[in-house]
């Protein structure tokens, strides 16, 4: 494959999207309630974070033999996290989040000119190096309404998209903890806009920044249950506030299944899931998994929702034990599938030595996966990854079980995006290059593989390390945004 690194200059960009806009300004247009109708409007597309951007797609040639041009923009955007549009014409960016990376001082938004790449307004929301409040990613998302909302440490925010003006702000619970130690990571919303959020901490007297205060405060796990908030966002008001059983690190999964709106969340190896009602919690006792976990696994990301199943893989800590990606049943929770894709993969001497001590008690990681799967309901499959082994698998999931499908060298510490038709379906992601370290890599590539064989068709040139845990943005004309955790902005254009 050829790989050609080329530094669109602004003249040829603002000729090719000049003409591309003015067709297609309204392309990706979908009824994906309650998120305003644009090709990403909310950070994993749908509510039920599946990741499939039905309206996105590739800019290259499905066969393959694929160049990957890029621009990156001259402004900085460190950590950047995830990207919403109304439209090709109207983007942005937050970020901020990780206080534990150079430059990152706290949530920001901010509107980006499609074409420079600069900042049309820029709202830095909050500065956590001036009031010392944990620093740790929340997220922005686009309602039907067309306004901007975030989520950042005990704050969510309405803004103007068209000014970058802060609207009302809204203070959350935060229960147990004190201000200064709790941060709402993220937040999602039923069918009728109700947004649905809940809250982590950071250890009292601890003042590590960004995610690394979940694992290198004296005891990470000397934390209060947290919080389950909803909140309705014409008022930003709070409509419901409960305690959990204990805390929940995953961020919340929403499902409309058999005419109730659900939303299910992680606990340490097992899963719950509250009704709502007009905003309202009720817990649902009828549905109970179980214990989800092996022995030794450590406490799975967010699950996924892949029609009549909630989907998800174990390890968002390292762990001894090689991860398992489950399926359990929404109507009957005892109706599960498990699969370990990846029991028999060996790992890179050189990660190996550097997760030597990694898992529980100081022993041997042989698997990490921080990223939640990708699932595609239309061919039924479910793409999992591990980043110890440095592999990617596609998953089959039928009424027999799941079944391994294809599976593929590749290293990433981030989500995966699914664009194009369900015939031309393609899987995006990062790869970091050996012998890097995930975790600790100073590059990535950006790669595009056929979904449905996990042949590679295209690949970047070597990057900056992207904002771990993010995900390569779909945009319009086939593009895709990639966010560099020190700041970079690169828009990539297979072709």
């Amino acid at each position: 494959m050829r790989i050609i690194c080329l530094l669109f200059t602004l003249m040829f960009q603002t000729v090719c999207a000049t003409q591309c806009c003015e067709k297609n300004s309204t392309q990706g247009r979908s009824n994906n309630a309650p998120w305003y109708p644009s090709i990403a409007a909310f950070e994993h597309y749908n509510s039920g974070r599946s990741h499939v951007f039905p309206k996105a797609k590739f800019g290259g040639d499905f066969r393959g033999d694929n160049n990957v041009a890029i621009l990156t923009s001259t402004s900085s955007y460190p950590s950047g996290y995830n990207m919403a549009y109304l439209d090709a014409n109207n983007i942005f960016i937050y970020g901020g989040g990780y206080g534990d990376v150079a430059g990152s001082i706290g949530a920001y938004v901010a509107k980006i000119n499609p074409l420079s790449l600069q900042p049309q307004w820029y709202n830095q929301l909050i500065n956590t190096n001036l009031n010392g409040e944990w620093d740790y990613p929340g997220s922005m998302a686009i309602l039907k309404d067309g306004f901007i909302y975030v989520v950042y440490g005990y704050r969510l925010a309405k803004i103007d998209p068209q000014t970058g003006q802060t609207l009302q702000i809204l203070t959350l619970p935060t229960g147990g903890g004190a201000p200064q130690n709790t941060a709402y990571n993220g937040f999602n919303a039923t069918e009728d806009g109700t947004l649905i959020m809940k809250s982590l901490y950071r250890q009292a007297g601890c003042f590590i920044q960004g995610p690394d205060a979940l694992l290198e405060c004296p005891d990470p796990t000397d934390v209060p249950p947290s919080i389950l908030v909803s909140v309705n966002p014409k008022t930003l008001s709070v409509i419901d506030s409960i305690t959990l059983p204990a805390p929940v690190a995953a961020r919340p999964t929403i499902a409309k299944h058999k005419n109730r709106s659900y939303v299910y969340l992680v606990e340490a190896n097992t899963l719950i899931r509250y009704e709502v009602k007009k905003g309202m919690f009720l817990l649902d006792q009828t549905w109970k998994p179980g214990t989800v976990t092996l022995s030794g696994q450590t406490t799975p990301t967010s699950f996924v929702i892949m029609g009549d199943w909630v989907v998800g893989q174990t390890n968002t800590l390292p762990s001894a034990t090689a991860l398992s990606v489950i399926a359990i049943n929404q109507s009957d929770a005892s109706l599960q599938f498990s699969i370990q894709p990846f029991l028999d993969d060996p790992i890179p001497p050189l990660v190996a030595q550097a997760f030597s001590t990694a898992a529980a008690g100081g022993t041997a990681a042989i698997s990490w996966a921080p990223a939640s799967v990708s699932a595609d309901q239309d061919n039924h499959l479910i793409y999992a990854t591990d980043s110890l082994p440095g592999k990617i698998a596609a998953l089959r999931l039928s009424k027999r079980g799941l079944k391994v499908f294809w599976k593929a060298n590749q290293t990433t510490t981030e989500f995966t995006a699914l664009i194009g038709p369900k015939n031309k379906r393609v899987l995006v992601g990062t790869d970091i290059p050996r012998p890097q370290i995930p975790g600790n890599n100073a590059n990535d590539y950006a790669v595009w593989r056929n979904a449905n064989t996990g042949d590679e068709i295209a690949r970047s040139p070597l990057l900056p390390a992207m904002t771990q845990g993010t995900m390569i943005q779909p945009y319009y004309f086939g593009d895709m945004f990639y966010e560099g955790q020190l700041g970079e902005l690169i828009k990539l254009k297979p072709f």
